[in-house]
């Protein structure tokens, strides 16, 4: 049944399977990542994962932005144009 355990079944240890040599290599190995690497790793993942979303939302609002500047400025002179020369 499930109670039964298997005693014929050998415990292998790490130890035996990895050879000292090979132990201390692999544990010795230090992976550092400075700041600035993981940043641009990052960036280029979020640009391959999102740039086909970003980029048109970025022209969106660049265009409403510059659209409303110009409807500013051109406010801006007409009030001048009115008060040089009031009609």
């Amino acid at each position: 049944m499930t109670d039964e355990t298997k005693q014929d079944d050998p415990i292998i240890e790490l130890t035996d399977v990895v050879e000292d040599g090979e132990e201390q290599a692999f544990f010795s190995e230090d992976v550092s990542v400075s700041e600035a690497q993981m940043a641009s790793a990052l960036e280029r993942v979020i640009e391959k994962k999102f740039a086909e979303k970003i980029e048109p939302l970025l022209f969106e609002t660049m265009e409403r932005v510059i659209l409303q500047e110009i409807q500013k400025i051109k406010t801006t002179l007409l009030k001048d144009m009115d008060r040089i020369d009031p009609l």
